[in-house]
C-alpha cells in the first residue's frame, strides 16, 4: 500500500514567519497610509504589501507543488506546478534516517525527515512540513528491512575496526 505525504500547511508559517509578521505591520498600517504626508511612504507601504502577498502566495504554491509517495520498494518525490520532476529513491539503498524540528517548526507542531542513501543522484532526501504525530521513521524502518530482506541485502559495519582498535591500545 502506497502512502501519499503532502507537507502541511503549518510548515509555511514555520518557514516564514518573519514575511508574515512583515506582511501583518503593512497590512496594520494601510489604514494609517493617509496619515503619512509623504508619496513616497505611501508607495513604499503599498509595494511591500503587494511583493509580500506575491512572495507568500508563490511559497505557498510551490510547498504545496511536492509530493511524497512511499511505496513497497521505492520513494517517489513528485515536485512541480506546471512541469514535473521525479526523484527516486530505492528502500533498500537508504542507511540513515533522522527527524529534525526547528524552534518554529515546534511551535506549529511539523517536522522534517532526512533520509540518507547510497544512490549516486538523490543521496540526501528532505521530507519537510511532516505532521509531528505522523509515525513516517517507523514505516520507513520497517519497509526498508522488508526491502533489504527480499533483495537479500546485507549491512557491513565497520565495527570489526573499532573492536580490533580496541584490542590494540
Amino acid at each position: 500500500m502506497d502512502i501519499s505525504i503532502r507537507p502541511d500547511y503549518r510548515e509555511l508559517f514555520a518557514e516564514n514567519t518573519a514575511s508574515i509578521s512583515l506582511l501583518i505591520v503593512t497590512f496594520i498600517a494601510i489604514p494609517f497610509i493617509e496619515d503619512f504626508g509623504n508619496n513616497y511612504v505611501q508607495v513604499g507601504i503599498l509595494s511591500s504589501f503587494s511583493l509580500l502577498v506575491i512572495l507568500l502566495v508563490y511559497r505557498y504554491i510551490m510547498l504545496t507543488s511536492v509530493v511524497w509517495i512511499i511505496a513497497d520498494r521505492t520513494i517517489f518525490q513528485i515536485c512541480g506546478i506546471s512541469s514535473s520532476k521525479t526523484n527516486y529513491i530505492e528502500l533498500c539503498r537508504v542507511i540513515d534516517y533522522s527527524e529534525t524540528q526547528t524552534v518554529l517548526q515546534k511551535l506549529w507542531k511539523v517536522k522534517t525527515i532526512t533520509l540518507t542513501s547510497t544512490g549516486k543522484t538523490n543521496g540526501i532526501l528532505k521530507i519537510h512540513g511532516v505532521k509531528v504525530n505522523m509515525p513516517i521513521i517507523e514505516l520507513i524502518r520497517d519497509r526498508v528491512e522488508k526491502c533489504k530482506q527480499t533483495k537479500k541485502i546485507y549491512e557491513i559495519t565497520n565495527n570489526w575496526i573499532r573492536d580490533y582498535h580496541s584490542l590494540i591500545c
